[in-house]
């Protein structure tokens, strides 16, 4: 009896364990995950070392950038953050002069006038932390007409990298006046600034496209992909350092997507 039993047993736990293995689904590892649009938003702040009025709009903006639950979506809100003349002597335009007065120039009065900061590439207004929140708490519950999908591949030895940049029109208009961007971001830059900061985030380090931007076209239901080299200089932590790609139209200044990867 004790015999038929376990023979009984064998033959169950073969059928469960045919049974378990014959209704596996093959997993395709290899299929790319498709590109849509995102709500992400960018934010692009213009200040100064030396700018006293600028210090309630940096904190605001790391607040935002550390997730500490300032709009709907902390997380989806990409911010860079370019400095100025405005005074003279500071360290982060000084680092890079060209990519600077080029954002400059793009924006009108940005180089007299800080803080001054772009949602989209619209001036947000003079700073006000409740206006601000519910402007970019409305461009949070929309997405944007363009996606944008990044694989970063970086050496940290050579500290050289290459980045895909990947955008997509599901549908709409065909655009014709565009440019891509991409910006070398620094987070956590220690300095004891003038106007009393300590440190600094979303700090512009270089611009990987041409100061005025890599142009492009588009339509309705095309994919464009672009390879684009990069390194950072060792003067830059690269454990902190982000990359920030942005499509905008180069006649309204309006940003159509935004997307941000680590460097490393």
């Amino acid at each position: 009896m004790k015999k038929n039993i376990l023979i009984a047993a064998l033959l169950l736990s073969g059928i469960m364990f045919y049974s378990c293995e014959s209704n596996d689904t093959p997993v395709n590892n290899s299929a790319e995950p498709q590109n849509l649009p995102t709500n992400k938003v960018l934010v692009e702040l213009f200040t100064n070392t030396s700018c006293v009025p600028c210090v309630e709009a940096n904190q605001y903006l790391d607040a935002v950038y550390e997730n500490s639950g300032v709009t709907i979506g902390d997380t989806n809100v990409i911010i860079l953050r370019y400095h100025t003349t405005l005074f003279a002597g500071d360290p982060f335009y000084l680092y890079n002069t060209e990519d600077n007065n080029a954002r400059m120039s793009y924006y009108p009065n940005s180089a007299i006038v800080n803080p001054r900061t772009f949602l989209l590439g619209v001036f947000m207004g003079n700073y006000s932390s409740g206006p601000w929140t519910s402007k970019l708490n409305e461009k949070l519950i929309a997405s944007r007409p363009l996606a944008i999908r990044l694989i970063n591949v970086y050496d940290s030895v050579s500290r050289s990298g290459n980045l895909n940049v990947k955008i997509t029109q599901p549908s709409g208009q065909n655009y014709t006046d565009l440019v891509y961007h991409i910006a070398l971001a620094e987070n956590e830059i220690p300095y004891t600034a003038p106007n009393g900061e300590t440190h600094f985030n979303n700090t512009l380090r270089n611009l990987v496209t041409p100061p005025a931007g890599q142009t492009f076209e588009i339509g309705s239901g095309e994919t464009i992909t672009f390879n684009n080299s990069y390194s950072v200089a060792s003067e830059i932590n690269q454990n902190e350092s982000d990359l920030i790609v942005f499509v905008q139209i180069a006649a309204t200044k309006e940003i159509l997507a935004a997307e941000k990867i680590r460097v490393k």
